[in-house]
């Protein structure tokens, strides 16, 4: 098994690389063409290896059944389950320019979120149960390339890490996110224009 990206299923019997899936801990590998192609960015398993995420350099994300039986495919044991879905133009790029490529995925303990970065700055959120973003406009970040994701344990917090900015949290759990913008804006509520502004995708309502 070669190549710079690698992920091994949580339960140890999967290893995932460049093109092939090996079986653990016998190492008898087989290809599989998982982002139809193209070059592989980044790799991630859900916490019960019930689902594999595999971004590509077109800024794609394909979403395979990983294998465990939990997914409700056709893999088992050493095997890697079919396609679910995928993600396409998670960082649309205008017409004639190079798409974003994908540079780090990472899901929440529950898999029920993706946090998927690119190569040139923009970190989104997906729900992986609709295979739809969780907002309309990317998180914002300093603009580098964000080389590695993950969420805390309980959900609420994304990090983020680049070569040369210091380490990105994101509050992401709903009920946190209402406590921060309560506290800074001294729980006044929020005008119209000021929800327009930092919530977008949301309906306005009393929050503080």
């Amino acid at each position: 098994m070669t190549g710079s990206h690698l992920a091994v299923r949580p339960d140890g019997a999967l290893l995932v690389g460049e093109g092939r899936v090996a079986a653990l801990p016998s190492g008898r590998s087989t290809g599989r063409d998982l982002v139809q192609g193209d070059e592989i960015g980044a790799l991630a398993f859900t916490a019960d290896g019930s689902t594999l995420a595999v971004g590509d350099q077109t800024g794609r994300v394909h979403l395979w059944d990983g294998g465990t039986g939990e997914g409700g495919g056709s893999g088992e044991g050493g095997a890697l389950g079919r396609r679910t879905g995928i993600l396409r133009n998670v960082f649309p790029a205008p017409v004639g320019t190079t798409p974003e490529g994908i540079a780090a995925l990472a899901f929440s303990a529950d898999g029920r979120t993706l946090a998927v970065a690119g190569d040139a700055g923009s970190l989104q959120l997906w729900d992986v149960g609709t295979q739809q973003p969780l907002s309309s406009a990317p998180l914002t970040t300093p603009g580098e390339a964000v080389t590695s994701l993950a969420f805390s344990a309980d959900g609420s917090t994304l990090f983020a890490g680049s070569a040369h900015v210091p380490l990105q949290r994101y509050t992401v759990d709903p009920e946190r996110a209402r406590a921060q913008v309560c506290a800074r804006t001294g729980n006044a509520e929020l005008t119209r224009a000021q929800w327009r502004t930092y919530l977008p995708d949301a309906s306005y309502r009393r929050i503080c």
